[in-house]
């Protein structure tokens, strides 16, 4: 599958960090802070090199940096992994996970009692306490409310399984922008690079159409390479298997139409970033911010070949192979937050 997935022309190969391996080291004992190497699960899902996924991802970062990136990544995909557990997977149980989440991000603090926080919870909210240092207001303010819309996405799908059917293509496409999570993880890129689109350019449409094409991008990219994780577990949220509800397509068919889709929304983001140069011209932003903006659009760039790189060499989208660990291969995340006992914990199957 991974020969067919379509991806932009350079750079090729993409870039890696010179810190590849300290980073790697830093992950591993992050995640033995946190208690995951306590359970064979947590030591599994910390061998998929998360590492190595920030070194392909922020080649340009200082060592510093690329720990906050690693930091924020790392945290998500747990995140990512945890809403699924039945425990969460339900809208009604989903919003105070979300809710609190945002309180520490925000505001650095967590509104728990002392008796609630955990490691995970202690180390998100001093990396947010550290990510609020090292960038001005107005980004600061744009990564919250892009983490704010990743948790969102999480609860729309929980919502959809809740239903029980696949979403609309056009329902779909708006969900999977969200839970992908790039909007903040291109916001990275600038904390990397040190450098800050500003936000009458971030907004105007044309901005906005580069950022919508690349997060799209990604996420079908991610949902080719997963597609067999996702029939085997069940999950409809998948761009594959949407089609194939929504049109009636053969797998093979909607298979062949998410490539083609990938393609074009390629060749969206490339005519888009075309027409940045006149367009901030036309603006009069300097030549110097110009180039800044520019640096930020080659890295989403970079940051997309470097996560299909990354699927190369990592276990998170293997398919486990003892019975019934599929069901049960989150688990060990339940460590990371407080139990639920006050919440109705219905699940969306």
């Amino acid at each position: 599958m991974l020969a067919t997935i379509p991806t932009y022309a350079e750079p090729t190969p993409p870039a890696v960090s010179p810190y590849a391996r300290r980073i790697e080291e830093y992950v591993h004992s992050l995640g033995w802070s946190l208690g995951l190497t306590e359970t064979e699960g947590g030591r599994e899902r910390l061998e998929a090199g998360y590492g190595n996924f920030v070194a392909w991802t922020y080649p340009e970062a200082s060592f510093r940096d690329l720990c906050l990136c690693a930091e924020w990544l790392f945290f998500t995909f747990i995140l990512d992994d945890l809403h699924t557990l039945k425990v969460y997977d339900a809208p009604e149980a989903w919003v105070p996970v979300h809710r609190r989440l945002m309180d520490i991000i925000t505001n650095g603090k967590d509104p728990a009692p002392p008796r609630e926080r955990t490691p995970f919870t202690k180390a998100l909210t001093n990396l947010s306490i550290r990510t609020r240092e090292r960038l001005s207001p107005g980004l600061r303010g744009r990564l919250n409310r892009h983490l704010d819309l990743f948790f969102q996405g999480f609860a729309e799908e929980s919502e959809n399984r809740f239903r029980g059917t696949p979403p609309g293509i056009d329902s779909f496409t708006h969900t999977r922008r969200l839970s992908v999570g790039m909007e903040f993880g291109f916001d990275l890129v600038e904390l990397s690079q040190r450098v800050e689109v500003p936000q009458d350019i971030y907004e105007t449409s044309l901005f906005r159409e580069i950022v919508e094409a690349a997060s799209d991008v990604v996420a079908w990219q991610n949902d080719l390479h997963s597609l067999h994780l996702d029939k085997q577990r069940g999950d409809f949220h998948n761009v594959v298997i949407v089609m194939q509800h929504a049109d009636g397509m053969s797998f093979q068919e909607a298979v062949d139409v998410t490539v083609a889709k990938v393609q074009e929304r390629v060749a969206d983001f490339l005519a888009a970033e075309e027409r940045l140069v006149p367009f901030l011209t036309g603006r009069g932003v300097p030549r110097g911010a110009c180039e800044d903006i520019l640096r930020v659009t080659a890295g989403m760039r970079q940051w997309t070949n470097g996560c299909l790189h990354w699927y190369r060499n990592t276990t998170r989208y293997a398919i486990p192979t003892t019975p019934g660990e599929l069901d049960q291969q989150h688990d060990h995340l339940q460590v990371l937050l407080p139990s639920l006992d006050d919440v109705p914990r219905q699940s969306c199957g």
